[in-house]
């Protein structure tokens, strides 16, 4: 159970002494409280650090995810995964859409440039085994790429394998996969983290730069199931360049509260409502709402927080 310590704190106001139930936070020292008057009443709001906010990229949907390749971060695999990478951290390059890739761009190489070979091959399983233009393709594919196992690899392997080897298509095919993104998460957005007492993030190349405490590509962005339905719908009318732009808008979004968060910039929204009496001001009401990640969202919903809880303390009142 968490525990919200109050601490006595004083305020003047109009030359009378007002007791506040909370300890304002320290940027209140920069910062005005908000006074309003109405109906007999005064009612002050100030800003109380929150100690207890969740991580906002854990409790607020469309705000995304990140995935860090820190030792103790638990994440790898889901990073890994977002980067089409496998567990030792290289191209998965055994990836089902990655090898049809790869063995269309063998069949289309062995077609354009071994033609006749290709005849010379096609007609030789034609009498040795009786298999069709199209099996004698297949069964060269499956000797090339290694799938025929204790089996002698054929001459027509051999020649094109002089050409080009089976892990370069490979890996020329994963990089068309990731491109068009049909490995790992499409809407990646690599990122950086510069750590010096304190950690904050940014889309690589954009944020601090420092040669020693910042690691480029230390973590991903990726979308949540709500920002991945708004990227898809870009995609389909304007394109997954269009979408990737947007997705790193997104994690630019999400960065700030998260930096935000994991500095401590936290607040709660107090107001206090009171009446006069005699030189002192008595506390009649009170209200907080807490979880505000960011001071500037925080200031902007404090005359709006002093404005409704002032109005329903007259109506109390009334």
């Amino acid at each position: 159970m968490n525990f919200r310590t109050r601490k006595v704190s004083e305020i003047d106001v109009d030359g009378l002494t007002a007791e506040l139930s909370f300890e304002p936070s320290c940027v209140m020292s920069y910062v005005e409280h908000k006074i309003e008057r109405q109906g007999g009443l005064i009612a002050v709001g100030y800003l109380v650090d929150d100690h207890d906010v969740e991580n906002p990229l854990d409790d607020c949907d469309g705000m995304g995810h990140i995935y860090s390749s820190h030792r103790h971060s638990g994440q790898h695999a889901r990073m890994q995964a977002a980067l089409g990478l496998d567990s030792d951290w290289q191209r998965d390059l055994s990836l089902r859409v990655v090898e049809r890739e790869a063995e269309s761009a063998l069949k289309e190489l062995v077609r354009s440039r071994f033609q006749v070979d290709l005849v010379a091959f096609i007609l030789e399983c034609a009498n040795k085994s009786g298999l069709s233009r199209d099996q004698a393709l297949e069964y060269f594919v499956g000797d090339f790429t290694g799938q025929l196992p204790y089996h002698r690899e054929s001459w027509l392997a051999e020649k094109v394998r002089e050409h080009i080897a089976w892990e370069s298509l490979l890996d020329k095919a994963w990089q068309l996969a990731r491109l068009s993104g049909q490995v790992g998460e499409p809407y990646t957005v690599m990122l950086d983290c510069y750590e010096h007492g304190g950690q904050v993030w940014s889309v690589t190349g954009l944020g601090q730069q420092c040669l020693f405490d910042t690691a480029r590509g230390a973590g991903v962005w990726v979308p949540d199931q709500c920002l991945r339905d708004e990227l898809d719908s870009i995609k389909e009318k304007g394109g997954l360049d269009a979408a990737r732009t947007k997705a790193v808008e997104f994690a630019r979004q999400a960065l700030e509260s998260y930096n935000a968060w994991l500095a401590g910039d936290c607040y709660g929204v107090a107001v206090d409502v009171f009446s006069a009496e005699g030189n002192c001001l008595k506390l009649i009401d009170e209200s907080a709402v807490w979880g505000h990640v960011g001071r500037k969202w925080a200031e902007e919903s404090l005359s709006e927080e002093v404005r409704a809880v002032l109005g329903n303390a007259v109506l109390k009142a009334a």
